[in-house]
């Protein structure tokens, strides 16, 4: 479910981007995949053995909210003429 939802969204996001790009509307759009963000998210988690698995993961692999936030504000201070359609941002350490 999680891939295919993904997919939908990039589709979604660059037909966006086409249809303002066709119509002049200089609309930016940019889709950010990011990695295991630092919240509490898996203090949510009610499975016990999902839960573990996440906090494992995200031991391992978190990225502070900020930088994820630093790539928003990088998209937001191109100039008007630019769009940057995608982000995938993680540590350099993440395998996949």
């Amino acid at each position: 479910m999680y891939c295919g939802t993904k997919w939908a969204v990039k589709a979604i996001m660059e037909a966006l981007r086409m249809e303002s790009a066709q119509a002049g509307s200089n609309i930016r759009t940019a889709t950010i995949y990011p990695a295991a963000v630092q919240s509490e998210l898996v203090n949510h988690i009610t499975d016990e053995n999902a839960s573990a698995g996440y906090r494992q993961l995200y031991d391992a692999y978190e990225i502070p909210a900020a930088r994820v936030a630093e790539v928003v504000a990088f998209a937001l201070a191109q100039p008007d003429d630019t769009n940057i359609s995608e982000f995938t941002i993680g540590p350099t350490t993440q395998p996949w």
